[in-house]
């Protein structure tokens, strides 16, 4: 029968060690060509399945071995040896029960195919996050408060004009290193606020007068005796016109 395994032909006679060989030698197919399969078309026959076309898939049919270019694989039937799906079969589609597990890798996922339905609850954490990949835009009007600033991370870069309203100033936090110098003028002093105690010191004896310039001036005291006179303008200490005069209180009437 054609394709059976046969002995080689030994030419006049076959030697025992050809008869026995194990190198393949010994032994051959009717019509035998590179590439051919050894199966066992019975229980006692071992025949030669001929080689196919590259690219075509081994499957059994009808119990035996045969090459086909279009493989049945359970129920769904691929079109070529690329494994292009036939399109009349089960609508072309291969169940999640029909894919390994970590089958489907990045390279087989089409860009901006991937959206939340798709994502496990929970499961976006900080090591999927690109750098500065959260913006302003992403954050809820209100979710930030104190627990999420950095100790000391707000400057008086970060904060906006008159944010600081007197709401949000400590009691006794402002001293004088926080003023503008002569930023404190008589509308910001109330009324009988500067005592004496808070008036600089000046010499015993001095007198408070007004200047050329209507400024409070001191005055020095005078020497022991003299009297206060008035002149054009000021007023200062000078000697009695005559000694032994008396000084009296005159009143004028009008």
């Amino acid at each position: 029968m054609a394709n059976e395994l046969t002995h080689k032909d030994p030419g006049a006679e076959l030697t025992q060690a050809e008869y026995i060989a194990s190198d393949g030698t010994g032994h051959v197919f009717d019509s035998q060509a590179t590439g051919d399969i050894l199966y066992a078309s019975s229980a006692t026959v071992l025949s030669r399945l001929a080689k196919a076309t590259d690219g075509n898939i081994l499957e059994l049919a009808s119990n035996l071995p045969a090459w086909t270019a279009s493989p049945t694989i359970g129920s769904t039937n691929w079109g070529n040896a690329n494994h292009a799906h036939a399109a009349s079969n089960s609508g072309g589609q291969i169940a999640t029960s029909g894919l390994a597990a970590d089958a489907v890798t990045g390279a087989k996922i089409a860009d901006d195919a991937l959206d939340s339905e798709h994502y496990t609850d929970g499961s976006i954490d900080t090591a999927h996050l690109a750098a500065d990949a959260v913006t302003g835009a992403k954050i809820a009007d209100d979710a930030l408060d104190s627990e999420h600033y950095t100790d000391g991370s707000i400057d008086t870069a970060h904060l906006a004009a008159d944010a600081v309203t007197g709401a949000k100033i400590a009691d006794d936090a402002i001293d004088s290193e926080h003023y503008t110098d002569g930023s404190i003028d008589t509308a910001h002093i109330a009324d009988n606020q500067v005592t004496l105690a808070k008036m600089a010191g000046i010499t015993r004896g001095s007198m408070i007068i007004g200047d050329a310039s209507g400024d409070p001036s001191a005055l020095a005291k005078g020497t022991e005796t003299y009297i206060l006179t008035a002149g054009a303008s000021d007023i200062s200490w000078a000697a009695p016109a005559a000694a032994g005069v008396g000084l009296g209180l005159v009143i004028a009437l009008s």
